[in-house]
């Protein structure tokens, strides 16, 4: 495993939320979970309970209104929850105090500001330092974004990690190499490439050579319990 720091330990496995918003890597299946997920916030309650009772009480958050209430809800059942939420693109300071009450461990800033250097960058880490979390980055080029922003005060990183190279912009070597280097923690999102890779051991021990957790995006129960099965036993 890639060993970092003496930072605050990541969980190794994190529930992701990007089948919850019907993200658009996942083409023609969209639609069918936006309205599942996100259109139906007892449902995402649910999903967050039964994760917790698999053991994976750890959240990756995309920040808007309907999820957030939803892991307020399944806080109450369950408990707390490890959070790292991403804010959307939009207001900051309005999405910051959206987000702000499920008390997260890291608030990450969107992959469009951090892709294109936003020169508010500083100022969002202070804000989300004085919201009482860590800030992180997202990215979409981590091969490029992570040396650039490695000097700033973010401590961690979201990015594509999978086996095939999907969504490691802007190639698979120049990415590996930047994951390889960084001293901040890394989160490994799209981790079987919006379902075009199963769940395999081999899968996750790769991952896990580059990053410290990994957010896996999940769309049923029986998925749920097979994917867990599997990551929980790597690392």
């Amino acid at each position: 495993m890639h060993k970092r720091g003496s930072m605050l330990d990541l969980p190794k496995l994190m529930l992701g939320t990007s089948p919850f918003i019907g993200a658009g890597q996942f083409g023609s299946k969209s639609l069918e979970y936006r309205r599942r997920f996100f259109d139906n916030p007892d449902y995402m309650t649910e999903f967050f309970v039964h994760s917790a009772s698999l053991g994976v009480k750890a959240v990756q958050l995309v920040g808007y209104q309907p999820l957030v209430a939803a892991l307020m809800k399944a806080k109450e059942i369950s408990g707390d929850f490890f959070v790292a939420v991403t804010i959307p693109r939009g207001d900051f300071a309005i999405n910051l105090d959206l987000v702000s009450p499920l008390e997260p461990e890291f608030i990450s800033v969107h992959a469009q500001f951090c892709d294109e250097n936003d020169s508010r960058l500083n100022e969002w880490i202070d804000m989300i330092r004085d919201a009482g979390a860590r800030p992180a980055a997202s990215t979409h080029s981590p091969g490029t974004t992570i040396p650039l922003l490695d000097e700033l005060g973010f401590e961690a990183y979201l990015a594509p990690v999978n086996t095939v190279g999907y969504g490691m912009e802007p190639d698979v070597e120049s990415t590996l190499k930047a994951l390889e280097r960084t001293r901040k923690k890394v989160i490994a999102i799209k981790p079987l490439a919006a379902g075009k890779i199963s769940p395999e051991k081999s899968v996750f021990e790769y991952i896990y050579r580059y990053a410290d957790s990994i957010a896996v995006g999940i769309t049923t129960e029986e998925e749920m319990e097979e994917t867990y099965s599997v990551a929980l036993a790597c690392g």
